[in-house]
């Protein structure tokens, strides 16, 4: 278990420090990939709502850490996708790559739509349905196809590394 809790917190670090440098500077018909909702939907259709919601809320806290709009607002949101696809995992097969590519799609649609919504409440003044169709549906794409191919590095050193781990407990 605590292998398991350092490989998580290495991974939603480096996860964060690609995002914000990295990823700024990529750009896919307008639209920079989310890698933090792929590790949320790829941890939580692994291990479920606990580790989601954990992984969520340290993804999100660290994102407002280093982009420093509002203290909070991502980690809730982070926290609620992870809860909400942890609860999933029990009901699908865990390491089927296009239930993770379904359930990423889905997650950066309503976490965008989210965020659309939270910039309005902060009192941007911006048109909410043309955001979605600009930002949140290029970027569910993107995610999506991203998304299978991360979720598959991430199973496999999961099931490598602990799958022995939770058999082999005493």
């Amino acid at each position: 278990m605590r292998n398991k809790i350092i490989f998580y917190t290495i991974l939603v670090f480096t996860f964060v420090m690609v995002q914000v440098t990295i990823l700024n500077f990529i750009s896919i018909s307008g639209v920079s990939p989310n890698i933090l909702i792929i590790l949320i939907v790829s941890i939580s259709l692994l291990e479920g709502r606990t580790h989601g919601a954990a992984v969520g809320f340290s993804t999100g806290l660290c994102l407002d850490a280093v982009i420093g709009i509002s203290l909070g607002f991502n980690s809730l949101l982070g926290m609620l996708l992870g809860f909400a696809l942890g609860n999933i995992n029990r009901r699908f097969f865990k390491e089927n790559i296009f239930v993770m590519a379904i359930c990423t799609f889905i997650s950066t649609i309503l976490y965008e739509c989210a965020a659309i919504a939270g910039s309005y409440i902060y009192g941007l003044n911006i048109s909410f349905l043309s955001a979605v169709k600009a930002v949140a549906f290029p970027e569910a794409v993107i995610n999506s196809i991203l998304g299978a191919i991360l979720f598959f590095i991430i199973a496999q050193i999961n099931k490598r590394w602990f799958y022995n781990e939770s058999k082999n407990r005493y």
